[in-house]
């Protein structure tokens, strides 16, 4: 008997037995849905911190300086940049002069309390933040020398107080303080209450009057790309240590792709466990296909005893049982794809919004195994049909 007569009897004998048939698949299916659709939500999960790491701006390095006296602050502050802009030029896009508070917002009749973000940054701020100007103009160095009044604010902020109105131009003010609105942020982040929208940027040399003090304790730094934060990390690191001597104050550096790397390593460590606590579903499977298969090869003893005797030997009976468990297998590797499928669209556009795909890879992988599974678990009832001796399975009722 050829490989194309064994498929159909096989498939002859699913069709036979189509509730027995699906029952022994049921366990393949779940565990390939499961699989599928754990790894993937993992894989979107993933996706969603890397996106959100994205909107904040990656490839940054933050300098928290404690400076003891504002005029060594100052020097501080201008030797810095003048540093990064002149020494590092060729792996550096920008920095910045960092700080933020909490207040509140108004505009005529519009108010906002206590949920923007108050930022006061120098006129690199949106490069090294990673925001884009829609309209206007953005702060200048002018600015912050002349110690202007102004201020960009992100999308929420122009929404709530402006409504339809052209916030360019306008006045709002904080904490009563008034504000020239010279530019608005493009939305990057749902322009929602408490979001990356919900913000305004000043110039930093506001500080005294804003914060109630004129020494600047932090700064961010952009890289040109990924490939020389390491660089430009132990560049700013000798720089501070240079320059911050321990009578003068102290410092740390923080290399903020750090987060978004532990935030990968731990979230493909989970999707690991997921997909092997899932895997356990389809060894389940397999031996749900055994259980079965060993109650077929009980029922169908008379019919093995004929093949035999008209000459079928051992290497066609097992291959007969190993294409059916096989085929079985394989049709709830199918079935538990398209479910796994169906649920990962389903979760990631309720999760997430955002459409979501499964694996390639873990998709292939989790058929192959389960067909694997099938066979593996299919190979002991075959040999053992294929024992059987032709008089014996021929006095079988």
């Amino acid at each position: 008997m050829n490989l194309l007569q064994s498929f159909k009897m096989a498939v002859a004998t699913i069709r036979i037995n189509k509730v027995r048939s699906f029952l022994t698949m049921l366990g393949i299916i779940i565990g390939v849905t499961a699989v599928i659709a754990l790894v993937s939500v993992m894989q979107g999960y993933n996706a969603d911190i890397t996106q959100y790491y994205e909107k904040m701006g990656v490839n940054k390095i933050t300098i928290s300086a404690t400076i003891y006296k504002f005029y060594d602050s100052e020097t501080l502050t201008k030797e810095l940049e003048d540093y990064v802009r002149d020494d590092l030029s060729s792996i550096s896009t920008g920095i910045t002069p960092t700080a933020s508070t909490t207040g509140t917002l108004e505009y005529k009749s519009s108010t906002i309390e206590d949920t923007s973000t108050i930022s006061l940054g120098s006129e690199q701020f949106s490069t090294c933040g990673n925001f884009i100007l829609e309209e206007g103009r953005d702060i200048s160095y002018m600015d912050v020398t002349n110690k202007n009044y102004v201020c960009v604010i992100g999308s929420y902020v122009a929404e709530t107080l402006f409504g339809y109105d052209d916030p360019v131009g306008k006045t709002i003010y904080f904490n009563s303080i008034p504000l020239q609105v010279i530019g608005i942020y493009y939305e990057k982040d749902g322009s929602t209450e408490s979001s990356m929208d919900d913000m305004i940027v000043m110039p930093y040399t506001l500080n005294g009057a804003i914060l109630g003090s004129v020494s600047v304790k932090s700064y961010t730094v952009k890289a040109a790309d990924a490939t020389v934060m390491d660089t430009l990390y132990n560049d700013l690191d000798l720089y501070m240590t240079s320059v911050v001597s321990d009578d003068i104050g102290t410092y740390t550096l923080k290399n903020e792709n750090s987060e978004l790397v532990a935030s990968d390593e731990e979230a493909a460590s989970i999707g690991l466990v997921l997909g092997a606590v899932a895997s356990i579903a389809l060894l389940v499977g397999g031996i749900g296909i055994m259980n079965i298969m060993l109650v077929t090869v009980t029922e169908r003893t008379r019919e093995i005893g004929i093949r035999k005797a008209i000459g079928a030997n051992r290497r066609a009976i097992i291959m007969q049982f190993l294409i059916e468990s096989g085929v079985l297998s394989a049709l709830g590797g199918i079935i538990g794809i398209i479910l796994g499928f169906i649920i990962t669209v389903i979760v990631g556009k309720a999760m997430y919004q955002m459409i979501l795909f499964p694996n390639t890879f873990i998709t292939l992988g989790s058929f192959f195994f389960s067909i694997v599974i099938g066979i593996g678990f299919g190979l002991y009832p075959a040999i053992k049909a294929s024992g059987l001796q032709p008089v014996v399975a021929l006095r079988a009722d």
